[in-house]
């Protein structure tokens, strides 16, 4: 489809059904988000259905083709005048320093290859956009100047050639192949670049910049938008509240599918690749001729006790890579994913085909592993001191689909529990199908793993962040549609998701075999980055069991000080966390929470008092403290201040957004595990048998000597769930491979 026709193409059945849903009063109940309650259409196109008409001067606005070439031109030429600059701060050595917290940040966020090149074309892209709002619009609102260029594509402007790969034309071929691809191309036929890795996040509200493009935008009064070290050191309780239903595994499971769905990468300078560092080598603010233009540090507060105990006046924090507009159109910045839009186990197989032919031994179908004590873990870094916060190339860091694997000790076990049992499922099928070659069986052992994480997902943690009403829809409508667009929203994964971080304790524990006590614990600060500790004897086992015993935190303003002061933490001091999600939302343009909440059905509020539908007094006068009017509230922040719903972790505007993800990873995959129109879907037989799979089996089956478990291991030990043998498979069943043996099917690859 030609881009033109492309942005003109409108779900009109899906709008209609919008418009009535609101008008008639049914919105927030009967459906997820204002797309259509079939969770069909596209999320976006260049006409928003979400905002009002443009102004009629936009109509006798004349953008000719030589307008559009000459601000691409001009792009060009700004970010050549970067190169100077870029040369100087190479010269004076402003980048990161090895063993900084920076580090740790960066290691999160490090681009690959792929996205830097990409992210130098929509640079070019959002600096023309900028030319054209300033130099074309006069005296015009930029929002509605940058909306109204959304009409122009750079099909034939000098950036053209970047548009060729969005219009992506399967073959046959391609679209007909047995497996997911690793990249996630071709998963829609006629959309093949949909949930494709290193693209743009989705949007379910247009961006808000203050010049329309890329500026953060500012408060309604038009002063900046308070400090977002205030905004944490104002809101954030010492004291956190323990879920007495759920384990800390429900924070874990989530922030391993995060990983698995989003992967937002952090800028380098454009003509040299080297790191950015935005505060000086001594904490503080570095001088105007050192800071680069993609740099928005957080200035520590006078009242910061914290940090200036520590001779500290700046947080650094370096702005998000951008991404070609899904449509190749002019107008405002999108963010890059670097991970595949699926839940498709990018985080332990990769999202390019290199990374995943880089963790494979092309043996049996397995994946490399690291050994230590006869037990398997994962491969082991080629370069240590850059990948995680250790000062020697013989210190221990591993590599994975993704390079958060060593954040913490829970999800470097997380990981660990997933490449064994790949391994294990590959052992089994190489030894009941002896036919089989290693493509054969690397490809059907990874695509029952995505399987069983897939069913984890939706059948076990689900229920347990979603209120019910959210879980029936999302199961009512499953079946596939090629018109759902998977992409992940920017404000799931840059909020939603990051709010999780408020489940966290800054005690891990490690517990023995049976319960009854712990053998000790971790401080999580001490081990950012850091994962040696999980290849003791027996601290993997201990992990796993604290992982299912401990309670996990409320979503809420009671954060650990190990999140909120002592991230990424070199021994001395750490980053904040939630001033570094704040930033980042306001760094990829997030509207403010009350246009989130008016999204989800509820009433736009006027004075704070209206958040009280949603929001307990002692929230509401906490945001008004730091906030100055109801629309300058940071989505983050309002998810947050809202009152989690009934047996749901969120309140009704992250429910609302996260349910809205899940129903379009789901419903958007064709591959998914339950649809039987895949190019090959699993038997009735073969599926019978992955819905059997719970966290608890893997954790059983994978553990070094996991003896118990209870069989719902989101939830605290109960008279309902009571610890039970691993070897108890009426309680704990497990998944038997007979339905795989098969001698008789052709596989192309």
């Amino acid at each position: 489809m030609k881009m033109q026709e492309r942005r003109l193409a409108l779900p009109l059945l899906g709008v209609l059904l919008w418009v009535l849903s609101i008008h008639s009063g049914t919105y927030a109940g009967a459906t997820l988000l204002p797309i259509p309650a079939t969770g069909s259409g596209p999320l976006r196109s260049s006409v928003d259905q979400r905002e009002p008409p443009l102004p009629e001067a936009y109509d006798r606005l004349l953008v000719t083709p030589t307008d559009l070439n000459d601000s691409v031109v001009f792009a060009e030429r700004i970010v050549e005048t970067l190169r100077r600059l870029e040369a100087n701060l190479v010269s004076a050595d402003v980048m990161l320093k090895e063993g900084t917290p920076l580090q740790g940040e960066f290691a999160a966020g490090k681009p690959e290859e792929e996205a830097l090149q990409r992210g130098r074309q929509a640079l070019r892209a959002v600096e023309a956009s900028i030319q054209l709002v300033v130099h074309m619009c006069g005296s015009l609102s930029y929002k509605d100047c940058s909306r109204f260029m959304n009409r122009f594509t750079m099909d034939r402007t000098p950036l053209g050639s970047t548009c060729e790969h969005l219009d992506k034309k399967c073959s046959p071929e391609e679209y007909g192949f047995m497996f997911r691809s690793a990249d996630g191309m071709c998963n829609n036929g006629k959309n093949g670049v949909w949930g494709e890795a290193f693209t743009a996040y989705a949007r379910l509200l247009p961006a808000d910049y203050l010049d329309g493009v890329r500026m953060p935008h500012r408060a309604v009064s038009k002063q900046p938008l308070p400090n977002p070290r205030l905004v944490s050191l104002t809101l954030v309780k010492n004291t956190q509240i323990p879920d007495n239903d759920l384990t800390l595994a429900v924070m874990q499971w989530g922030q391993f599918l995060e990983h698995d769905l989003s992967r937002t990468a952090v800028s380098l300078m454009i003509h040299s690749d080297n790191t950015i560092r935005c505060c000086s080598s001594d904490g503080y603010n570095l001088s105007p001729r050192y800071i680069h233009p993609f740099c928005s540090p957080i200035e520590v507060p006078q009242s910061d006790e914290y940090y200036h105990k520590h001779n500290i006046g700046c947080i650094n924090y370096v702005r998000s890579v951008p991404a070609v507009r899904p449509d190749c159109s002019f107008g405002y910045a999108e963010q890059l994913n670097q991970a595949t839009h699926f839940l498709d186990g990018s985080q332990i197989y990769g999202s390019t085909a290199n990374k995943t032919e880089s963790l494979r031994t092309f043996y049996n179908g397995k994946l490399k592993v690291s050994k230590s004590n006869d037990a398997q873990f994962p491969p082991l870094s080629s370069d240590p001191t850059k990948d995680c916060l250790v000062s020697s190339d013989s210190d221990v860091c591993f590599t994975s689909g993704d390079p958060r694997v060593n954040f913490e000790p829970l999800l470097t076990a997380m990981h660990t529990l997933w490449f064994r049992e790949h391994n294990r499922v590959a052992d089994r099928l190489a030894t009941l199908n002896k036919d089989w070659d290693d493509e054969v069986i690397f490809q059907e052992a990874r695509r029952i793993v995505i399987a069983e994480m897939q069913h984890i997902t939706y059948n076990e943690w689900m229920n347990k962040v979603l209120a019910p009403r959210y879980v029936r829809t999302i199961n009512r409508l499953s079946d596939y549609n090629p018109q759902t667009n998977p992409s992940v929203s920017n404000s799931f994964a840059t909020a939603v998701m990051s709010s999780l971080k408020s489940l966290y304790s800054g005690k891990i524990w490690l517990v023995k075999e049976g319960r009854l006590e712990n053998a000790s614990v971790l401080n999580l600060h001490e081990h950012y980055n850091k994962p040696e500790v999980i290849r003791k004897p027996g601290v993997l086992d201990e992990i796993l069991r604290g992982l299912t015993t401990q309670n996990s935190q409320k979503l809420d303003f009671a954060f650990s000080d190990d999140v909120v002061n002592k991230m990424y933490s070199d021994g001395n001091y750490g980053y904040d966390a939630l001033s570094l999600d704040i930033v980042r939302g306001r760094d990829h343009g997030l509207p403010g929470y009350n246009q989130f909440r008016t999204l989800c059905g509820y009433p736009l509020a006027n004075s704070f008092e209206d958040f009280s539908d949603v929001m307990s007094q002692e929230n509401i006068a906490a945001l008004q403290k730091i906030y100055s009017d109801p629309a300058d509230v940071d989505l983050i922040i309002g998810g947050l201040a809202e009152t989690s719903e009934p047996s749901s972790v969120f309140g009704p505007t992250f429910s609302c957004i996260a349910a809205d993800q899940l129903l379009r990873t789901r419903r958007g995959d064709r591959y998914f595990y339950s649809n039987p129109w895949q190019p090959k879907p699993f038997t009735s037989e073969q599926l019978k048998e992955i819905k059997k799979i719970t966290l608890a089996r893997i954790i059983c089956d994978n553990a070094d000597d996991v003896k118990q478990m209870q069989p719902e291991a989101f939830r605290k030990l109960s008279e309902n769930n009571k610890l039970v043998n691993c070897d108890n498979e009426a309680l704990i069943p497990k998944l038997n491979f007979i339905p795989w043996v098969n001698g008789r099917e052709k596989y192309s690859y």
